[in-house]
């Protein structure tokens, strides 16, 4: 008697839920917006004009597209918490999260790409830049992810299911490419040989001169032994 009373109203969960296709771009749209707002930073601190990217092709970084589509899984859903608690979780989980990020690329490619001096742990993480990523953390979250979202939203029509596997296949081209290049710089600049047409073509397209523009922070560790 009743039918749109009996019709059961959609869930906030299921009105909320991501698809893999909204994580891709918004990763991207994170990775290029951490770049931009980096480059200015260090333009603004250093005075210089400074290379903030992770990828040999494009300005997009790694740390902030990962750090921005995790922050939206994990904090979306506490809206409506308090600025205190977002900040508060922000810059525990950043933290956590940088000083993952610092072992793992030195692990992988014997680099690190900062180094903190002051009220550090490790030269990984630092207090300071903990906060930055709580503060960092409300702001995505209170205007940030709701304009980014309202703007996906709006252009969600025009976008064909074949632009968001392009871009899938560059971003994973892309970062591929990116981390032989920082092997094989590594390795390279360790003395090593090419030792195979792989090699070769890295040392041919990404030389030490190219890779230092790219990575201009990045720095050798010794490697113990």
């Amino acid at each position: 008697a009743y039918p749109a009373a009996a019709r059961p109203e959609p869930t906030t969960s299921a009105e909320k839920q991501l698809s893999l296709a909204d994580l891709l771009w918004l990763f991207v749209i994170g990775a290029f917006l951490g770049d931009v707002v980096e480059t200015i930073f260090c333009r603004i601190t250093a005075g210089v004009w400074m290379s903030r990217s992770s990828l040999v092709w494009g300005p997009f970084s790694v740390v902030w597209g990962l750090a921005l589509a995790m922050a939206t899984v994990l904090l979306r859903q506490n809206q409506d918490k308090s600025d205190r608690y977002l900040f508060a979780f922000g810059t525990v989980l950043g933290g956590v999260y940088e000083y993952v990020c610092s072992a793992v690329t030195e692990l992988l490619f014997g680099t690190v790409f900062w180094d903190y001096s002051k009220f550090n742990l490790g030269g990984r993480i630092n207090l300071l830049y903990c906060f930055f990523w709580g503060i960092a953390a409300v702001t995505w979250i209170r205007y940030g992810y709701p304009l980014v979202a309202k703007g996906m939203k709006a252009v969600k029509r025009r976008i064909r299911p074949w632009m968001t596997a392009l871009l899938a296949v560059f971003m994973a081209v892309n970062l591929v490419t990116s981390a032989l290049a920082l092997a094989r710089y590594d390795a390279r600049t360790s003395g090593a040989a090419p030792a195979n047409a792989v090699d070769v073509l890295l040392d041919e397209h990404f030389d030490n001169a190219r890779m230092e523009r790219i990575y201009p922070n990045a720095k050798k560790v010794e490697k113990a032994g």
